[in-house]
């Protein structure tokens, strides 16, 4: 009970403390590695409807919402399996290589992606793109290991969940832009019709364009990232880093100061491979970092040890099975939004479907320039919203307060997305002109990326906090890894219930199940505690 006031205090730090001493440039070079997998990951939601009826593989536009899960699913379950380990790898061999390879990974999936001819090759392509890519779990520990001091934490977690949303916003964009395919919409399995009979490359792959530039500027992202990224891991920060001192070359003839590197200070060329007991910073002298560090050892050694005292398995205490099931059930339900509101968008307007409350089929005939400008301009408002306003929410909230706050509007946002349908003209007198509903959908998805910003980057510090320093790593991977299991589970289930609920009319009821599990979200967080929090 006597922590429970010093969390208060240690947790509402002013805005001016938040930002004294702040790791700025650090931040920003990691703010460019994290943009690229949300880029990739929005980029096609874009265009993802007309992408599948290109493939002729779905009957109707009802089917639709079905492969396009089974694309979002092959790519969570593939990262499902792989996080974990990608996180192990970074315990082993640095954040720095992982993070690397992790967007080498992600650029080159994204190139067989927009050359895909046919269904499975695209759906290859998204499995690739999850098993070459851990760095959602690898960027929050690393986050953590820069921003040490817990005054700095709030703001470099909620830019670590801002770039998220901005990343997705600048891939919806680019591909709403790059991509013109709006000529796929009547597009039928059985119909003889096919891709453009054209010399030139991007008539062939129309979808090819979009995701070769976006794999470029990734690449862009990882040449910085290898230029200017410091290793945070203290197992492995003082191995020689050749990216670093070529990036230290470049900032010096700039004119900035440059720290001394650990390789520099009298070490041997040993040091390049292993850290030497007197080579470890002041902070692991002490008895209890040195168990700290057996303890991180264990984690990353082989399976022969996983008898021991530091098994994974000891690490799930209740705090972290509480806060890991709550943003399981959070990521279900976001990336169902997320996933059927493009397909929503871009699905053709059947009026004569439509009778309130609940019987509708279609969308509302969305081009795909339209999706991503819809996408992006919501999306970066609230980006600069919650910008704006988070050093407040932390300041006068506490962090589970804040949390639960925003949690609790996300069911009223999913109840009216789905009712917007009955504001069309061609279906309500009453409004003359689509602006109505335009501005509608636009106030919707605004609102859902406002708050589900706050939202997970609120989760993230409430996982962060209450795990122990020396197994966030693994912790993180774990998180990674369920979150990942539950956006393989939403889109394979909601896109069979999507095309169920469309085929009978009744589309509305889609959304309406799905504000009925925020809701059961909303309720779960009064299950979490301010007081598990970890000594930072």
């Amino acid at each position: 009970m006597i922590h429970i006031p010093h969390i208060y205090v240690m947790s509402n730090p002013t805005i001016t403390e938040q930002l004294e001493g702040f790791p700025i440039f650090q931040m920003v070079i990691v703010g460019l590695l994290r943009l690229s997998e949300p880029i990739a990951f929005a980029s096609y939601l874009s265009y993802i409807f007309f992408m599948i009826k290109s493939f002729k593989i779905a009957k109707t536009d009802a089917d639709v919402s079905r492969f396009s899960g089974y694309l979002a699913s092959g790519f969570a379950f593939s990262q499902f399996l792989s996080s974990v380990k990608w996180g192990k790898a970074s315990d082993k061999y640095g954040r720095k290589p992982i993070i690397l390879l992790g967007c080498f990974g992600t650029a080159i999936s994204m190139i067989v992606f927009g050359f895909s001819t046919n269904f499975y090759m695209a759906f290859f392509a998204r499995v690739m793109m999850g098993l070459l890519n851990g760095n959602v779990s690898i960027m929050r520990t690393t986050v953590g290991e820069i921003a040490i001091e817990k005054r700095h934490q709030g703001i470099a977690f909620s830019n670590l969940s801002l770039l998220w949303s901005l990343g997705k916003c600048i891939g919806a964009y680019l591909a709403g832009k790059l991509t013109d395919v709006d000529h796929f919409r009547n597009y039928r399995r059985d119909s003889k019709e096919g891709l453009h009979n054209s010399d030139s490359l991007f008539d062939r792959f129309p979808f090819a364009f979009s995701n070769i530039v976006i794999s470029s500027l990734i690449l862009c992202f990882m040449v910085c990232g290898w230029l200017f990224l410091e290793e945070t891991n203290d197992r492995v920060r003082h191995r020689r880093d050749r990216g670093l001192e070529v990036g230290d070359a470049i900032r010096r003839l700039l004119g900035f100061e440059i720290p001394d590197r650990p390789w520099r200070r009298g070490k041997s060329e040993d040091s390049e491979f292993l850290i030497h007991d007197n080579s470890l910073p002041e902070e692991f002298d002490d008895d209890d970092d040195d168990t700290e560090m057996y303890e991180l050892q264990l984690l990353t050694s082989n399976e022969e040890n996983t008898t021991k005292q530091g098994t994974d398995i000891a690490l799930f205490t209740r705090p972290i099975i509480y806060r890991i099931f709550c943003n399981f059930l959070l990521s279900f339900c976001n990336v169902i939004y997320t996933e059927f509101l493009p397909i929503l968008l871009s699905k053709t307007v059947d009026v004569d479907s439509l009778r309130f409350p609940i019987h509708s089929r279609g969308g509302f005939g969305y081009s795909t320039e339209s999706v991503g400008k819809l996408l992006s301009i919501t999306g970066i408002s609230g980006v600069v919203l919650v910008s704006l306003l988070f050093p407040i929410i932390n300041k006068y909230l506490s962090l589970l307060t804040a949390f639960r706050t925003g949690v609790g509007f996300v069911p009223i946002i999913s109840f009216s997305l789905p009712l917007i349908i009955f504001t069309i003209p061609e279906y309500n007198p009453m409004f003359h002109l689509h602006a109505t509903t335009t501005a509608l959908l636009y106030l919707n998805t605004f609102f859902s990326s406002f708050v589900g910003s706050i939202s997970f980057l609120q989760m993230t510090l409430l996982i962060h906090r209450a795990s122990p320093k020396q197994h966030r790593a693994v912790i993180n991977g774990y998180t990674i890894s369920f979150t990942a299991f539950a956006r393989f589970l939403s889109p394979l289930i909601w896109g069979w219930i999507m095309s169920l609920c469309d085929k009978n009319g009744v589309g509305v009821i889609a959304w309406w199940l799905l504000g009925a599990i925020y809701l059961i979200v909303f309720l779960f967080t009064f299950l979490l505690s301010e007081a598990d929090e970890q000594d930072v």
